[in-house]
């Protein structure tokens, strides 16, 4: 996870390795971390190394329980960092040749998604109700991204995606039913409606916070960090 690293070495970091992931070498901009390359290890610089979520969420996915594929050792994490960063201040000439995608990845776009949910249930006693998103939740299936997390955030992020697509069920019953505020049907359509939406909401904050736990953000510096 992110470390207290220290923020003028990680500056220094930053711009050595050009806000590029050390692994897939995509461009991340602010969508950026500083991970532990060993573990155990403590909060030296020597021992940072900057990634992207998705990256991030690899480093971390194997389960040698249930091993699959190859772990990432600290050392091909360290030697990796210190070829990236070589490269960068070498042949700065091939960053502006074809990479991987800059688009962002499955994972960020997933945390966009339920924020942007998280903002649909906060309203959702208005006059009008929003469906869900679910788009960038299928995308992470299909890339994999999914199957990187956690068991219990694997869990916690489908019981939210889950019961967004009941809410969302429940707009559809909704939709050809006249609701003028009364005792008839649509009250009875719109406070099932409501009532789903009440669970889903909860849930997708639970779900965010997870996952913003997991990938290690690291908190915004105060005015005083800045002074």
């Amino acid at each position: 996870m992110a470390g207290n690293f220290d923020r003028n070495q990680v500056t220094d970091l930053l711009v050595g390795c050009k806000r590029r992931c050390c692994i897939c070498y995509r461009f991340c901009g602010v969508k950026i971390e500083t991970d532990h390359i060993d573990q155990n290890g403590g909060d030296e610089i020597g021992n940072a190394i900057p990634v992207c979520f998705e990256c991030h969420a690899e480093i971390h996915a194997y389960n040698p329980k249930h091993p699959r594929g190859r772990m990432y050792t600290p050392d091909e994490l360290r030697r990796r960092r210190d070829e990236w960063m070589q490269l960068c201040k070498e042949r700065p000439e091939l960053l502006i040749q074809s990479f991987p995608s800059t688009e962002v990845g499955p994972l960020q776009a997933l945390i966009d998604e339920l924020t942007f949910n998280k903002n649909v249930g906060d309203h959702a006693r208005s006059a009008d109700l929003c469906p869900f998103l679910e788009t960038q939740f299928q995308r992470a299936i299909q890339e994999g991204a999914l199957a990187l997390l956690p068991d219990e955030l694997k869990s916690t992020v489908c019981d939210a995606y889950r019961t967004m697509r009941l809410a969302n069920y429940q707009l559809a019953i909704l939709a050809p039913v006249r609701y003028d505020g009364g005792d008839g049907p649509g009250a009875v359509a719109r406070g099932s409606a409501d009532g789903v939406f009440d669970q889903a909401t909860p849930r997708i904050e639970r779900a965010l916070e997870l996952l913003l736990g997991f990938l290690g953000h690291e908190s915004s510096p105060t005015p005083q960090d800045l002074a």
